[in-house]
């Protein structure tokens, strides 16, 4: 009687267990990781370490100016910390917008006597002494349309518009010619300038597990717009690991290579406007933090 009552006992138990195994699976299904590859908002912030190897040129009313790399000419910093941040908004499976602004703002001084130096309609010349401030914040928005969107990839095609907030001051001594005149002193000069920029690209993400993610975009373009004549290629690789539904770590490498030529104004002179060449050419290795709704 024992062995048949243990025996029903264990049937029913089995049986119980049968019915309970699919509606934990399926609990269990419900509470699964959140797949951020489709997240309706991501808002980023990082600090990105900036290898800069950007140079300019500052032409004068008659064209000429003088190549200045920032490391080797005004004396920048290789490397610098600066703050990013972004925003991706998706409004649908395939559709999504983001901004993205990167800080860039440098100084440096570096003393010569070797050669002269063209700032704008100034050339200076003897035991130069330069102080400089440069800032470059590039921003930028991006449409992404997914051609393949499916639960473990998302791969599409990005179109972006941007501009760089550029923006220099010197300040130093040296021996200073305007024109034919001629004086040592100080010597002072600013001006600034709003380059745009914009490109066409191709992007993915991939699904690795239930909590790492990897990508990279694209993209790159050259036109004329107004008296911009400007290329820009950009690309970057990406690793997030999400902690959990809201929150997750960025680690992404970023690489711009801008490169502007600006024209002079009809109605103004080198003196008023910024004329010349401006080349940014920076990569930057960020790490960040995700919030995802």
């Amino acid at each position: 009687m024992m062995r048949v009552l243990v025996r029903l006992t264990g049937l029913a138990a089995a049986a119980i267990l049968a019915l309970l195994v699919p509606g934990a699976l399926s609990a269990q299904d419900s509470t699964a990781t959140k797949n951020h590859l489709y997240d309706k908002f991501q808002v980023g912030a990082a600090f990105s370490t900036v290898i800069n190897n950007s140079n300019m040129r500052l032409d004068g009313s008659d064209g000429r100016g003088t190549e200045l790399k920032f490391r080797d000419r005004l004396g920048i910093d290789g490397s610098t910390i600066q703050p990013a941040i972004g925003l991706r908004w998706k409004p649908g499976r395939r559709t999504e917008f983001s901004v993205g602004y990167q800080f860039l703002n440098q100084s440096g001084e570096k003393s010569t006597s070797a050669d002269s130096i063209v700032i704008g309609d100034n050339t200076l010349s003897g035991d130069i002494s330069l102080n400089s401030k440069v800032g470059a914040d590039n921003a930028t928005f991006q449409f992404k349309y997914s051609i393949l969107a499916a639960e473990r990839h998302n791969i599409g095609l990005a179109i972006g518009f941007g501009a760089i907030f550029f923006d220099v001051s010197f300040d130093g001594s040296a021996s200073v010619c305007n024109g034919t005149e001629c004086a040592g002193g100080d010597f002072d000069y600013s001006n600034s300038v709003t380059g745009p920029t914009a490109s066409l690209g191709a992007f993915g993400r991939w699904r690795l597990g239930d909590s790492w993610y990897v990508g990279g975009d694209v993209r790159g373009i050259g036109a004329k717009v107004d008296r911009y004549d400007f290329s820009v290629f950009e690309g970057d690789a990406v690793v997030q690991y999400f902690l959990s539904d809201r929150w997750g770590l960025d680690l992404s490498w970023y690489y711009t290579d801008v490169s502007v030529d600006v024209g002079a104004k009809d109605d103004a002179t080198a003196a008023e406007d910024l004329i010349g060449k401006i080349s940014f050419n920076y990569s930057s290795l960020r790490l960040g933090v995700i919030a995802a709704f």
